[in-house]
Formats: C-alpha cells, structure tokens, sequence
C-alpha cells in the first residue's frame, strides 16, 4: 500500500504545479517552468530510489521558488505522515507556517495538519495549543474543536470533552450527542467515586435529557436508584433502558432481579419477563422466567415453558441445560454420573461463547466496556449469546 501511495506521487506532483498555473491566471517564463519541472523529476527520483531526506530538503527549497505548490507539499507530508514517517511531516508542516507570505487559508491547513503530526506522535500537550490557536483563525473550527475533543477524552478531561463535542455539533456530520451523553455519564460515576450522589444523579440526568435514548445513562440512574433502596424508581430506568435497546436485556434483567429480591414483590419483575420472554421471545427473559418458577417450585409451569420454548427453537442449548437442572431437583433417583456428564458437556460448550462484542471493529470480551478498548468508539459494544451465563445460573438463583 506505501509503495502505491508513493508511485502516485508523479501524478500529485504534477497536479499541484499545473494547479499552480492554472490558479496564477498567467503563463509563467519557460525558464521558471523548466526549472520547476527539473526539480519535480529529481524530487520523484530521490524518492523512487529510497532517498527521502534528499526529495525532502529538494521539496522544502521549491517552496520558496513557488508558493503555489503548497498543495503538493500538503499531500507529501500527509504521505510521509501516513507511512510512519512523522518527523518528516513535522518538518514540512513547520516549514509551510513559518514563510511570512502563506495565503491564511494554507497556513490554517498546515495548522490542523500539524496538529495531527503531533497526535500521531503522541505529544498532546502541542497537538492541544495548535489546535487552539487554529480556533482563532476562524478557519476549520469544527475539525480543531473534534481533535480537542479527542485529545479531552484520551486524558479523561470530560469537562472539556463536552465543551469542544459540543461545539463540533455546528456540523452534523462530526457530532455525537451520544458520545456526549457517555462523557456525562464518566462524570457522574466520577462524582459517585468521590462522595457526591447528588451531583453524580444531576449528571446522569444531564446525560438522559442530551440523549433520551441512551441506555448507559437509564442504567446509571437505576444504579443510583438502587443504591438509595428506592425501588419504583430502579424499575423504572431498567425498564426504560430494556426499552431503549433490547440488546442489553442480559445486562439489565440481572438488576431488576436483585431489585425483586430486596423488595420482596415479584409481580413486576415476572410480568415484564412473561411480556418479553413469552411474548416477544426474548430468550434470556424467558429462561429468567423459568428460573423464577422453579424458585418458587411452579415446576409444571417451568417444564411447559421450557418445551414451548424448545419446540420454537429459541436458545435450546440453553434451555436444554435448565430442563436438567429441572429434572434434577424434580427426580432424585436420576442417574446422577450421567447427569452430571451431560451437563459439564453442556456447560464446557457454552463457555466458549464470549458475552460481548463491538459491532465497529468486532473485539470481544466477557466484560462490557462502553468504550471499546480497540477502536475506541462510544456505545458499539453490545451484549451477543450469554450462553455461558446458564451453567451456574440455576443454581445461583436457589441457593440465593
């Protein structure tokens, strides 16, 4: 790919010098013209032949004969850039600002250019002050305020983050309002960590009225809640954030449960798993239904469940592995060696199947980051097949 990007180079070349003509509205002295061309082929052939420092310093010089090729040297500090070779797009980048004469909009453009020199090398304290001085300019403000936000969001700075994530919402097409709902929701277990409730709920609240839809933010709020022992407040965040997204019923049906077992009614809690699991065919309601029966010993209700569920294919595996456990406490007589082959063969297979995975890049992982730690996009990672929750599941519950 770096040998194609740079075998482009004669063509890149030779647009930016007859871009150069063309925006010049004259026809320069063939002598001028020669020379230019001359330096262009032995700029290319220093680079052909693996030569970089030389087409570099040739580059830098021509420059000065003509200020009008700066679109090319953009394009070859992007390429240097792009290849790894960050000193060398420093070095152009600085280069271009430093002449007196630059037009202000090229100047702005080796500005943010430079600035992601900066972040590609990892020094975000410059990268930081280019991009505020580029927000002086008046040029590019919206791409300067969504580096800002990222540079914000690496050193955890929410305050900041929102500031310039919002600010990028001037166009559309670079804000996020639920990546700012996540930076409310970062504060506000910030402030929970450090004592302050109060401010922790105005956060999370912040974070549900910029995005009403977000899941995060109704699960927080059903933490606090819970937290506080108040429970139609807890059931009524997890309820809307099953309803907001019911990709993450297995995340939140575990909290409602809790709540159900601290509160001692079980009304809601097995009304809201007969609508999801029954009648939308959730499988992980449907399986906390049955659990729920056989807690409290309704185990002809459970067995017809399990069946209805096993003739309409939903999750039979896992089904399957509660119909043993089912048939266990039911039948003490049953054998119990080839009971327990058959459900450590069950159990063993549904390990292997991991809880979570990012819908962007495809990690996957046990553990449900709202961030994904290899593309770092915001809200990407959903629940996928829980299957190996069912293992121990049952027996959590009845010794819980």
């Amino acid at each position: 790919m770096n040998e194609l990007l740079w075998l482009l180079l004669p063509v890149a070349a030779a647009t930016g010098w007859w871009s150069g003509r063309i925006r010049s509205g004259r026809r320069e002295p063939y002598k001028k013209n020669s020379n230019l061309r001359e330096d262009y082929i032995k700029g290319i052939n220093y680079l052909l032949n693996e030569q970089p420092d030389k087409a570099l310093d040739l580059f830098i010089r021509m420059v000065d004969v003509d200020s009008e090729t700066v679109d090319t040297h953009l394009l070859l500090a992007s390429l240097f850039r792009k290849r790894g070779e960050v000193e060398r797009a420093i070095r152009i980048h600085q280069n271009l600002i430093a002449r007196p004469n630059l037009d202000a909009r090229y100047r702005a453009t080796a500005l943010l250019e430079l600035g992601k020199d900066y972040m590609h090398a990892g020094l975000l304290d410059r990268a930081e002050s280019l991009y505020r001085e580029l927000l002086d300019t008046g040029h590019f403000t919206v791409e300067a305020s969504c580096e800002l936000q990222r540079i914000y969001e690496q050193e955890k700075d929410w305050e900041k983050a929102i500031k310039y994530a919002e600010a990028a919402l001037n166009e559309p097409a670079h804000g996020d309002v639920a990546v700012i709902a996540h930076y409310w929701c970062e504060l506000a277990i910030k402030k929970r960590k450090e004592g302050y409730p109060r401010i922790a709920w105005s956060y999370a609240q912040h974070a549900l009225s910029r995005d009403p839809g977000h899941v995060r933010a109704c699960i927080l709020l059903g933490d606090f809640s819970f937290e506080n022992k108040n429970v139609r407040s807890s059931n009524k965040y997890y309820t809307k954030a099953i309803r907001n997204d019911v990709q993450y019923i297995p995340v939140v049906l575990p909290k409602l449960y809790e709540v159900c077992r601290f509160s001692g009614d079980r009304r809601y809690f097995i009304k809201l798993l007969t609508r999801l699991g029954v009648e939308e065919g959730h499988a992980e309601a449907l399986i906390y239904l049955v659990r729920m029966l056989i807690e409290s010993k309704e185990y002809s209700e459970a067995r017809m469940l399990l069946r209805k569920g096993l003739d309409r294919n939903v999750a039979p595996l896992r089904l399957l592995r509660e119909y043993l456990s089912l048939e266990q406490i039911e039948n003490s007589d049953i054998s119990t060696d080839l009971f327990r082959m058959v459900a450590r063969t069950l159990d063993e297979y549904l390990e292997q199947w991991l809880e979570f995975q990012c819908v962007n890049c495809g990690f996957r992982s046990r553990q449900l980051f709202w961030s994904c730690p290899s593309c770092h996009n915001w809200g990407t990672i959903k629940p996928g097949s829980s299957l190996n929750r069912v293992g121990n599941a049952h027996r959590e519950m009845v010794s819980g």
